[in-house]
């Protein structure tokens, strides 16, 4: 996300599309919906030149991004409180989870 930003200020559209690109491949690994759809506008303005709305397509990421967070903590911390497990299983888990 600050390679991200770093890009847009410094109106870098190489150093956008990299940054956006490694950015989609992490969290495509969780969502395919809005966070991995803005990286994906992201990428496709950089590579195209036009950095003109990257700004506040960077302000709506870090807000999908913030929830997809909080989304994420919440299975992890349901995952924690559904273990049926060896004591050392739930110790990694809760570990994880913190």
């Amino acid at each position: 996300m600050k390679d991200i930003k770093q890009a847009i200020e410094e109106d870098d559209s190489q150093k956008l599309s990299d940054a956006a690109h490694a950015c989609k491949g992490l969290i495509g690994n969780y969502t395919k919906l809005d966070p991995y759809l803005l990286l994906v506008l992201l990428e496709d303005d950089a590579e195209a030149g036009q950095l003109d709305e990257s700004l506040i397509k960077y302000h709506s990421l870090e807000k999908e991004i913030s929830q997809l967070v909080v989304e994420l903590k919440m299975l992890m911390s349901q995952e924690c409180n559904n273990v049926n497990s060896s004591p050392e299983k739930i110790n990694t888990i809760q570990r994880r989870c913190s």
